[in-house]
C-alpha cells in the first residue's frame, strides 16, 4: 500500500485514540466514543494492511484462486467466527474469564513470517483484545452492560492521549515509516485499546485475582522451563544467545521468551505479586505455594543473569518494603544490605570498577549517546517513531556499521528523546508524572484495594527502571494492563454519588 494511506491511517489512529482518552464535553458521549473505537479499530486494520509485502498479497488473492484452499479458507473463516461467538458469549456471562484469558496471553509471543522478515508477536493477546472489543460492543448493542465510566482520571488521560496521538503522528516524518507502522499496529494501538478495555471491564469482573493467579502460575511456569534449560544447557528460540552462552564464562537462559532481560522481567514481576500477597493472606496453604513460587521464580531469575531485572526487582522490593514497614526501617535496611552486598561486590568482582563500566554495559553507553546525538540532529520532533535504528547507523562509520551489531536502542526515555524530539520527551514526562498520581495517590487509606494499587505502582515502577537499561517499556502489555488496573482499583474506592433528593 501507499505511503498516503500509511499516513492517513496513522492520522486517523491518533484521532481515535483522542476521542477514546480526551475528557472533552464534546467527546464524553457515548456515540462519540464509539465512533472513536470504531475509528481506531479501523486505522489499525489499515496500518497492518500496509504491512504486508505487495507481492505477498497478490500471491494470497492467487492461492485463493484454487478450490481447495479457497474452502480450506472458508471453513477456518467459519470456525473463527463460531469460536469467536462461544467466546462473547462466554465472556459477557462470566467476564473474569477474560481477565484470566488476559493473564495467560500476555507473555505468549508466537514466530511469525511476513514476507522476508520474522519476528515474535503477541498473537494471542492480540486474539484477547479483539475478543474483548467485541464482547463490549456486542453487550452493549444487546443492553447487557451499561455505559462505562470513563478512562480515567484527567491528570493521566490527558497525557495518555497526546502522548500516544503525537507518537503517531510522527509517523509522518518518520526515519524509517515502515517500522513506525509496526510499532504503531503491534503496540501502541492495541495496547491503548486494551488499557480502554481492562478500565471498563474491571468493575464487571474478579480482575484482580484472576490477573494475580495467571501471572503467579505463568511465571512460576516460565521460571521452571528456564532452570530446565539451565540444567540440560541448551535454550530455544534465541540461536544468538545460545551462541553466546558457548563462549561465555555463564549460561543464560531465556525460559518461554527470546530474550534473557523479558524473561528476567516477568519473574521479577511475579515474585513481586508473590511477596505483595504472602503481606495480606494468612492461611498456611497459601503461604507454602506462595514462597514455592518465589523460590522457583527467584533461582530462574539468578541463571538469566539479568542484571536490569535484579535492579527492577530491587526498586520493587524497596517500594514494598516502604509502605509494608516504613519508609525510615526500609531506608535503614536497605541502607545496610548495599553497604554490606556491595563492600562484597567492590572486594571480589573486578567488574565493579568504573573503567569496566561501558565494557559490562554491552555497548548500552554508546547506544545512550547515539540517541543524544539524534536528538541534536532534531531537537524538536525528532526522528519519527521507530526512527532510532534508523538514525543511529548514520551516525557509524563503515567500520563501525561492519563491528556494531546492536543498534536499537536499550533506554526507553532516550528513544522517545530522539524520536520525537522535545515536544514528545515533554509529553512522556507529563504521561510519567500523571500515570503515578493516578496509580499511587490515595492508595494508603484504601486498605487492600490499596496495597494491591501500591504492589501494581511498584511493578510499574520496576520496569520503568528496567527500561532505563533494555527499553521495551511501552511496548510491554504488562504495564498497560498494571496502570489500567490500578486505575479501576482507585475508581472502585471512590464513593458513588447521592442523588439529590426532589
Amino acid at each position: 500500500m501507499s505511503e498516503a494511506v500509511r499516513n492517513v491511517a496513522a492520522v486517523g489512529a491518533a484521532v481515535g485514540v483522542a476521542g477514546l482518552l480526551a475528557p472533552l464535553p464534546l467527546l464524553r458521549s457515548e456515540a462519540q466514543r464509539a465512533a472513536a473505537l470504531a475509528l481506531t479499530v479501523a486505522s489499525w486494520a489499515i496500518l497492518l494492511g500496509t504491512l504486508v509485502p505487495d507481492g505477498e498479497a497478490s500471491a494470497g488473492l492467487d492461492r485463493l484462486t484454487s478450490p481447495t484452499t479457497a474452502l480450506a479458507v472458508l471453513a477456518a473463516v467459519v470456525v473463527g467466527v463460531l469460536v469467536l461467538i462461544a467466546g462473547v458469549r462466554v465472556v459477557l456471562a462470566r467476564p473474569t474469564v477474560w481477565f484470566a484469558m488476559l493473564g495467560i496471553a500476555a507473555p505468549i509471543r508466537i514466530p511469525v513470517s511476513v514476507g522476508d522478515e520474522d519476528a515474535s508477536l503477541l498473537v494471542p493477546l492480540y486474539a484477547v483484545i479483539a475478543l474483548g472489543v467485541v464482547a463490549w460492543i456486542w453487550g452493549r448493542a444487546r443492553g447487557r452492560i451499561g455505559a462505562p465510566a470513563g478512562e480515567g482520571p484527567a491528570v493521566l488521560a490527558v497525557p495518555l492521549a497526546a502522548f500516544v496521538a503525537f507518537l503517531l503522528v510522527s509517523t509522518l516524518w518518520s526515519a524509517d515509516p515502515t517500522e513506525a507502522a509496526k510499532k504503531a499496529s503491534f503496540f501502541y494501538i492495541p495496547f491503548l485499546i486494551l488499557y480502554v478495555l481492562v478500565v471498563a471491564w474491571w468493575p464487571r469482573a474478579r480482575a484482580l485475582a484472576a490477573l494475580a493467579v495467571t501471572t503467579i502460575a505463568g511465571a512460576t511456569v516460565a521460571g521452571a522451563v528456564a532452570l530446565y534449560q539451565y540444567a540440560i544447557q541448551d535454550i530455544w528460540w534465541n540461536a544468538t544467545l545460545q551462541q553466546a552462552n558457548v563462549y561465555s564464562r555463564f549460561f543464560r537462559v531465556n525460559g518461554i521468551f527470546f530474550d534473557p532481560n523479558i524473561l528476567g522481567r516477568y519473574l521479577a514481576a511475579g515474585i513481586l505479586i508473590c511477596l505483595a500477597l504472602a503481606w495480606v493472606r494468612t492461611r498456611r496453604a497459601e503461604l507454602v505455594a506462595l514462597a514455592a513460587g518465589v523460590l522457583v521464580m527467584t533461582a530462574a531469575l539468578v541463571v538469566t543473569f539479568s542484571r536490569s531485572s535484579a535492579l527492577m526487582l530491587m526498586v520493587g522490593l524497596v517500594m514494598l518494603a516502604a509502605r509494608a514497614i516504613g519508609v525510615r526501617r526500609a531506608a535503614l535496611t536497605g541502607a545496610a544490605l548495599l553497604i554490606v552486598a556491595g563492600g562484597l561486590a567492590m572486594a571480589t568482582s573486578a567488574n565493579v570498577r568504573a573503567e569496566r563500566l561501558e565494557r559490562v554495559s554491552e555497548g548500552r553507553f554508546d547506544l545512550m549517546k547515539g540517541g543524544l546525538t539524534i536528538w541534536r540532529a532534531e531537537p524538536v520532533l525528532g526522528a519519527g517513531l521507530g526512527g532510532f535504528e534508523a538514525r543511529f547507523e548514520e551516525t557509524l562509520t563503515p567500520l563501525e556499521q561492519r563491528r556494531i551489531r546492536v543498534v536499537i536502542s536499550h533506554n526507553s526515555p532516550i528513544t522517545v528523546l530522539s524520536e520525537t524530539g522535545a515536544v514528545g520527551f515533554a509529553l512522556f514526562l507529563a504521561l510519567v508524572a500523571g500515570a503515578g498520581w493516578a496509580i499511587a495517590r490515595g492508595s494508603r487509606g484504601q486498605g487492600d484495594a490499596g496495597w494491591a494499587r501500591w504492589t501494581l505502582t511498584a511493578i510499574v515502577s520496576g520496569i520503568l527502571v528496567h527500561s532505563l537499561f533494555y527499553a521495551a517499556l511501552f511496548e510491554d502489555p504488562f504495564v498497560w494492563i498494571a496502570v489500567a488496573a490500578a486505575v479501576a482499583l482507585a475508581r472502585a474506592a471512590e464513593p458513588e454519588p447521592v442523588p439529590e433528593e426532589a
